[in-house]
């Protein structure tokens, strides 16, 4: 894709799923433990000029709103999503408990983006919708989102909203990398349509476009392609395939040649090729702060050579085959005391 212009770069926004408390939960990517760690990533990202955070009831076993919940945030906007626990966990009951948890639990009395973390199923989405926008008019949220939902979801939650004069969904969350560009045919020519932002995660594809990881070696315990845990299991059905590791390789080959990282190469397409504009934004996450600060410094970085935005576009012919639909999501259930506890339903576990 051509090259943004200079007033026209995509933002930046901190995603947190690795912040929060040790838990055993096989649901959790923690890696920054505890507040003191956690505020050390915020200072540096906000000295870059950034101000978006990005957290998710569920992140972290629930821990995650609960680190940021001690950390001064004034000078951030706060993001966070409602997780589809089971049937019914969007309805105007259960959506309102969710919020109401996530603010009580972040010390906050809005946050700036309300998210549905993904498609509930079973609840009218002419509920869900009246029900976001009762949580809006209570004043608890700056913005209304929507996070893998397909296409035609968004649009008809859209127009549910605009026919009934509810809060329009404004921001779209979803998987974009120069090796998943599924949303490219469809899903952003609708959000563009409808004026909603998009926001991509996992820019990096969970780390395989770092160069770290290689199809025949084992993946240390704990990491995000742990075959053992639950995120893990998930992160791989999305990437883990031979196809993909080759086009990873053609990407460092071109990398080399250029005398430049893959992951420079990737954060300078994700800004500069990706398609993305001012209203959108690319979300990165990280587990240390050396690793934050050249992500940091390579997204300000100008568009790359032509030759290596030619190798993104073969490494993406090669992997497209595998490559998974953007609104594939996870069906990671959670276990019913951790339901309660999320939901705010039994005292939260001292950390």
């Amino acid at each position: 894709m051509t090259s943004n212009n200079n007033n026209n770069l995509p933002r930046v926004i901190l995603g947190t799923m690795t912040f929060g408390f040790e838990t055993r939960h096989d649901l959790s990517l923690v890696r920054v433990c505890g507040a003191e760690n956690a505020k050390s990533f915020l200072e540096l990202f906000g000295s870059y000029g950034h101000v978006e955070i990005d957290t998710a009831r569920v992140y972290g076993a629930g821990t995650t709103e609960q680190v940021l919940g001690q950390l001064p945030m004034a000078h951030f906007k706060i993001a966070t999503k409602a997780w589809p626990f089971e049937d019914g966990s969007f309805n105007e009951e259960n959506l309102a408990v969710q919020l109401r948890q996530s603010l009580k639990t972040l010390n906050a009395s809005k946050v700036d983006v309300f998210y549905l973390h993904a498609p509930e199923g079973a609840t009218p989405l002419e509920v869900t919708a009246k029900a976001v926008n009762s949580l809006y008019k209570e004043g608890l949220f700056e913005r209304f989102g929507l996070s893998n939902f397909p296409s035609w979801q968004v649009a008809l939650i859209h127009e549910i909203c605009k026919q009934n004069g509810y809060v329009l969904p404004t921001v779209y969350q979803g998987m974009y990398n120069p090796i998943s560009r599924s949303v490219v045919p469809e899903l952003l020519p609708c959000l563009k349509h409808l004026n909603i932002s998009f926001y991509g995660y996992h820019p990096l594809a969970s780390g395989l476009l770092t160069g770290k990881y290689k199809f025949d070696k084992d993946v240390a315990d704990g990491l995000r392609f742990d075959p053992k845990t639950g995120y893990g299991k998930n992160f791989r059905e999305r990437y883990w395939n031979q196809l993909t590791f080759e086009g990873i390789e053609i990407l460092e080959k071109a990398a080399a040649e250029n005398q430049i990282t893959l992951l420079e190469a990737t954060l300078r397409w994700m800004r500069h090729h990706s398609g993305l504009e001012a209203k959108d934004g690319i979300i990165i996450g990280t587990t240390s702060l050396k690793n934050l600060e050249e992500c940091l410094k390579d997204l300000d970085k100008g568009p790359l050579d032509e030759s290596m935005v030619q190798a993104f576009d073969e490494a993406w012919e090669k992997v497209k085959p595998t490559s998974q639909y953007y609104a594939k999501h996870t069906t990671m259930k959670f276990p019913a005391p951790a339901i309660k506890r999320l939901m705010g339903q039994t005292e939260d576990q001292a950390q």
